[in-house]
């Protein structure tokens, strides 16, 4: 396991999340221009889209934006709907369900023909971006985007996991997990990831809720947390609150994004000392 940093080094360590603009993904920016041109060609119907998006199923994520819902939402939608978050398989097996069921929930070829009609302008995406509503998702898409670093070293361990759960410890009680190894109620290992830029309410928040973890826990229970971002800087007493945590060895690591390479290896040795490995 990794030495434990004194509070001031790891206060010193947490770094902002790097700005995103509109439009400056160059893969995302690709995919996009890729899927408005298959579909600005094709005829607006369950079977054609169903064609491109078997053929092209990166174009999924791409429709489901179009109606409004991010990728998490999109994942949750497709748990209900289907029993599966994996859009690519859906994607590629089932596409004529998957549009067909879109089209139900949320009217997409009605949508589609109406954006397609219009002519957009920078304007429209500035507006876009500067609306409270964005501004907001802003700040979610940066703690998303270190969720989303985590859940790629989680998944490489190659185990099965939970996002975005609650998790059973002593006593049958719960608390709150981004993400419980191998699940819920089986959990044997749990992680919180907790990334702000931002202040505010939410920051106590999190820090409560990895104490829930905390308090729950069973002595076969591993409990790791991966928190950063310079919005802690102005909470310190909420984030010593967690390296207190730490420092008593009530969980078990604490994180930053720049040391997820330690979390691996300190989770690789988590899931062999409880034989998932």
């Amino acid at each position: 396991m990794m030495s434990k940093a004194p509070f001031e080094a790891y206060l010193e360590a947490l770094a902002p999340f790097a700005p995103q603009a509109p439009g400056t993904d160059p893969e995302t920016l690709a995919l996009c221009e890729r899927a408005t041109e298959s579909i600005a060609r094709t005829a607006l119907t369950h079977d054609e889209l169903a064609a491109i998006v078997g053929a092209d199923p990166a174009i999924a994520p791409v429709l489901a934006a179009t109606v409004g819902l991010s990728q998490e939402r999109f994942r949750t939608w497709l748990r209900s709907r289907f029993g599966t978050a994996g859009w690519v398989k859906l994607a590629r097996h089932r596409p004529k369900a998957l549009l067909s069921a879109l089209d139900e929930d949320y009217a997409l070829l009605d949508v589609l023909a109406h954006e397609l009609s219009r002519a957009w302008t920078w304007a429209d995406v500035l507006a876009r971006v500067m609306s409270p509503r964005q501004r907001a998702g802003s700040s979610i898409r940066q703690g998303r985007d270190l969720e989303d670093a985590v859940e790629e070293r989680v998944r490489a361990l190659g185990v099965p996991y939970v996002p975005r759960t609650r998790f059973k410890g002593k006593g049958e009680k719960d608390a709150p997990a981004d993400f419980a190894i191998p699940g819920g109620d089986g959990a044997l290992i749990v992680v919180a990831v907790k990334g702000f830029d931002s202040t505010g309410s939410k920051l106590s928040d999190a820090a409560r809720e990895i104490e829930e973890m905390v308090e729950v826990r069973t002595p076969n229970q591993w409990v790791f947390a991966v928190v950063d971002g310079q919005g802690w800087l102005r909470r310190q007493a909420d984030l010593r609150r967690i390296h207190r945590l730490w420092e008593r060895d009530l969980i078990d690591g604490m994180f930053t994004r720049a040391q997820l390479d330690a979390f691996s290896r300190a989770l690789h040795d988590a899931s062999r000392r409880v034989g998932l490995l």
